[in-house]
């Protein structure tokens, strides 16, 4: 195999590895070890009834550099059945909240009409994007704001603190005062947001960079990590990217861009793997989970659908996530496992539904072994009769042009929906959106689950 000849496929998709790495142990390993943010496999290894060596892709998309036992980079690319281009609308629909912003996204993270590749949209719509914007913060300027500082001194700088002038008056030689003195600073939230996002990508893609040959120039990262005095922060978890929007002036468009892009590479990018103990070797990589794009696309859906069922038909309906701490399946001696569906629909603020939300090709549900999913469906099972509801949802993606559900009784009067979504609609206008297959069909779904 030549060296740094990819091995292409899509996700879900299996491919037969070439003998020389079927019988490479150490490639094998660091594939079988290649795991996620939460510890799941990335690639499954299959042994086929011929003796083959396969490897079959997941729910990720992206590029991955494993070395094999010869120091080869071996790079796998994993790119998306549904298109780049309805991953970018689903990207830009969860990170907006109207259609100006998803169409400014979709601005910031375009790419040439002639680049289809998972890699282009990660390595040009992404990161190089993000390289131009940060160096365009270099030459420009980064973000400033004000901050406080308190001063003892024998010049008045600012708003003397009254509390205090006994104390400086009388203990030093010569009489100060103390002051808050206000002053413009590059240390503030929105350059450490992001600046945490830049280094996300220094700890864990840019190796990856040099392996694939793309053109992105790192010294600009490195430069504004130094000539800000940047410091990992772990407190900006938690921080509003649009309050942070608002923070950033309007004469700085670039200000607006970093944020955008730093907020993708946070949320929806995941990146290479560092050593595992035992000598096993980190594994340079960037690639997207879609099955947490699609669950909080499903989701983010059917709250728009939901609200608007509750303005036009006067229906008080609600949709939402599962809380961290809700429904326990053990009570006693303490509550322990709590159920957390992906998704509980609330009538007049009682549960009255809960679903999850699958991102994999599955032909019949009810079904074991390939093409079947049993496993979801004895987890519903336990999430309907845990939150006691009477009607429990399961979704997965479709490859056909259509969205659809069907309806199956359970024992004790329970109903279990399995819905089918197909994802070739980029509506770009709420009117749009409301004429698109996927509307209509959540709408008369969640008007059956509110038994109107």
């Amino acid at each position: 195999m030549p060296l740094n000849t990819p091995i292409i496929m899509q996700e879900w998709e299996t491919r037969t590895l070439p003998s020389d790495l079927a019988e490479d142990k150490e490639f094998l390993g660091r594939l079988a070890n290649l795991f996620d943010r939460q510890g799941r496999r990335i690639f499954d290894l299959i042994l086929k009834s011929d003796g083959e060596v396969a490897i079959k892709a997941r729910n990720y998309v992206g590029i991955f550099a494993i070395k094999d036992s010869r120091g080869r980079d071996i790079i796998l690319v994993v790119e998306p059945k549904i298109g780049v281009k309805n991953i970018v609308w689903m990207i830009s629909f969860n990170e907006a909240r109207s259609f100006r912003e998803i169409r400014e996204i979709e601005a910031v993270l375009s790419i040439p009409a002639d680049k289809k590749s998972i890699m282009d949209l990660l390595v040009i719509g992404v990161i190089k994007r993000f390289m131009e914007r940060l160096s365009q913060a270099l030459i420009y300027g980064f973000m400033e704001m004000p901050s406080v500082r308190i001063e003892e001194s024998t010049v008045v700088r600012g708003r003397i603190l009254s509390s205090e002038l006994p104390r400086s008056l009388l203990a030093n030689p010569t009489p100060k005062v103390v002051c808050e003195v206000q002053y413009y600073t590059t240390n503030n939230v929105v350059n450490q947001y992001i600046l945490d996002a830049g280094y996300m990508l220094y700890l864990g893609a840019f190796g990856l960079f040099k392996i694939i040959g793309a053109d992105v120039n790192t010294s600009i990262l490195t430069r504004a990590l130094f000539e800000l005095d940047y410091t990992p922060s772990t407190s900006l978890r938690s921080v509003n990217i649009r309050e942070l929007l608002l923070e950033a002036p309007l004469d700085r468009p670039y200000i607006h861009e970093l944020l955008r892009l730093a907020a993708v590479i946070r949320r929806w990018l995941e990146h290479g793997q560092p050593p595992r103990p035992g000598g096993i070797t980190g594994v340079p990589a960037l690639y997207i989970n879609m099955n947490k794009l699609f669950e909080s696309f499903i989701r983010k859906m059917m709250v728009i659908v939901a609200r608007w069922l509750r303005r036009t038909k006067g229906i008080n309906i609600t949709v939402r996530g599962a809380g961290k701490s809700e429904r326990a399946l053990v009570i006693s001696p303490r509550s322990a496992a709590y159920l957390r569906p992906d998704i509980v629909v609330e009538v007049n603020g009682v549960p009255v539904a809960v679903g999850d939300v699958k991102y994999r090709l599955v032909r019949n549900p009810l079904k074991s072994g390939p093409g079947g999913d049993r496993e979801a469906i004895n987890q519903i099972y336990t999430f309907i009769h845990g939150w006691n509801v009477k009607k429990g949802f399961l979704v997965y993606p479709s490859l056909e042009s259509k969205v659809s559900y069907e309806c199956y009784m359970l024992r004790g009067r329970k109903k279990l929906y399995i819905i089918r979504v197909c994802i070739n609609e980029a509506p770009k206008t709420f009117k749009e959106l409301k004429g698109s297959n996927i509307f209509s069909m959540f709408s008369d779904f969640l008007l059956k689950l509110a038994d109107q």
